[in-house]
């Protein structure tokens, strides 16, 4: 999503900048609804509104290269991926919204419902849902789907959700270390992997499961298996 937004903000600077089309008008034009979603987008991607880009015709110049080149972050990392088929399965799930440091305390609260309801004795696996990249600004901060599995016949309540992870081809990289280094995992996998192999992302979520419990090694053992879906290009 962060990527789209950077290519719609690019492609209105270029309208800006080549065409008398009325803002509004670019609004549409590059995928926006409204114009005032466009113009919040604008301001959070430029620092400025889409009436000041078009008058200062160097700033406009500057900000449509910046966009163009894209987020600068560290270099990939190199990762293995293998090739795996994944039967779909159920998980319970509590939504995080805010920093990630938010998220030990959210698994704990699931961990504790599911120790009240008896759960605990089919417990399966650790998993999580990245809906937003923590790296990237949100207005109420990133969405998390924490999620344990409990096998097929769990229920949730009223403030828990069900989801289905898997099913289908998914390509997966191993992660150790601490969590905040998934998201160059996922970088790696969603840029420089996926472009050299002959595959193409599925319209389906990826998810991170976690093969230890973090309390009970340091954080340089933690390993995390990241899953992302894919078909094979026609």
């Amino acid at each position: 999503m962060a990527t789209l937004r950077r290519i719609r903000i690019a492609r209105a600077l270029a309208m800006l900048r080549d065409t008398t089309k009325p803002i509004t008008e670019i609004a549409f034009d590059v995928g926006y609804d409204t114009s005032q979603a466009f113009s919040k987008s604008f301001r959070q991607m430029t620092g400025c509104s889409a009436t000041q880009a078009r008058a200062n015709r160097d700033e406009l110049d500057s900000l449509a290269n910046q966009l163009s080149r894209g987020p600068s972050r560290t270099p990939a990392p190199s990762i293995e991926v293998r090739l795996v088929s994944i039967e779909p399965f159920k998980v319970i799930s509590a939504r995080h919204i805010g920093p990630p440091s938010g998220l030990f305390s959210k698994f704990s609260e699931l961990f504790g419902w599911a120790e009240k309801t008896g759960l605990l004795h089919d417990f399966r696996g650790i998993y999580g849902i990245p809906i937003d990249d923590p790296r990237e600004q949100c207005d109420e901060g990133p969405r998390f789907d924490c999620c344990f599995d409990f096998g097929p016949n769990a229920e949730s309540i009223q403030q828990y959700n069900q989801a289905m992870l898997g099913g289908g081809l998914h390509a997966v990289a191993r992660h150790v270390g601490p969590y905040e280094g998934i998201d160059d995992i996922y970088d790696a996998m969603y840029g420089s992997w996926i472009e050299s192999s002959h595959y193409v992302l599925r319209n389906q979520c990826s998810y991170n499961h976690y093969l230890v419990d973090p309390s009970t090694v340091p954080a340089e053992q933690w390993e995390t298996d990241i899953y992302i879906p894919i078909e094979k290009i026609v």
